[in-house]
């Protein structure tokens, strides 16, 4: 069943259009990885379906999540589908992060914008969700305090505190070691087994390949090649699309 179905998405600052009619669908417990080079519009796609974009931008086409289209919602009701029906991973959590605040707060925070029950209990069983030894005393951490990758889980915490539907995730592995990577990607699967869909943003097909089921590919603001990761593994049809397989085989191979 399709929980989110994006259809001729076009997202322009004045005269350049970074998104192009782009269309696309996410099922329930699916994880679609949207994935191109910089510059693809991927990071635009997801901003412009949570309701990030700056006023700047022009957004057309609809973004229907469980009936609603996103993009045609009051910005009050968008606040309240967003943080309880759909949680937003950011690229980079230290500049997510307040660095005045414990994460644990901050975590408490999303949960009291939909909540008032029981936010801290929450928010620490959020923490030990992400595989986190010692929950409490990161709860009771500052961020500057916390290894990049325990930034990452406590930001992976914060977008699933409230039990969403769906995570919109922008390049969650990026600048974290291989391992540290792993742990990561490992995160998004259970979320999968848990139920919940994820729209994972990555320019890397390592990752594509370890988490997704199907594959939205981009290039210059456009759909150039969609199906499940198998397919394109094994049969890219687009230039660019064997281009990005290529390079995943050549290093694969070391």
């Amino acid at each position: 069943m399709t929980l989110l179905e994006v259809k001729n998405l076009s997202v322009s600052y004045g005269g350049f259009k970074a998104v192009q009619n782009v269309s696309f669908k996410v099922d329930k417990g699916e994880i679609v990885c949207l994935v191109g080079e910089s510059g693809s519009g991927k990071s635009t796609i997801l901003r412009a379906i949570a309701g990030l974009l700056p006023e700047s931008a022009k957004v057309e086409g609809s973004a229907l999540f469980e009936g609603k289209d996103l993009l045609k919602l009051p910005k009050r009701e968008l606040n309240k589908i967003r943080g309880s029906l759909i949680g937003f991973i950011f690229q980079e959590p230290s500049l997510y992060l307040d660095p005045l605040f414990k994460v644990g707060k901050q975590i408490e925070e999303t949960c009291l914008i939909h909540s008032n029950k029981r936010c801290r209990e929450k928010a620490i069983l959020s923490l030990e969700k992400t595989g986190i030894e010692d929950p409490l005393r990161v709860y009771n951490s500052y961020p500057h305090q916390l290894s990049g990758g325990l930034k990452q889980r406590v930001n992976i915490a914060d977008a699933t505190v409230n039990g969403p539907k769906l995570l919109l995730a922008d390049e969650p592995t990026t600048a974290l070691d291989v391992s540290t990577q792993k742990r990561i990607l490992k995160l998004f699967l259970k979320q999968k087994e848990e139920g919940r869909s994820v729209l994972l943003v990555t320019h890397d097909f390592g990752v594509v390949w370890e988490v997704a089921d199907r594959v939205v590919v981009l290039k210059d603001g456009k759909l150039v090649e969609e199906g499940s990761v198998f397919d394109l593994y094994r049969e890219p049809k687009h230039p660019y699309t064997k281009r990005l397989v290529s390079i995943f085989r050549e290093l694969s191979e070391f």
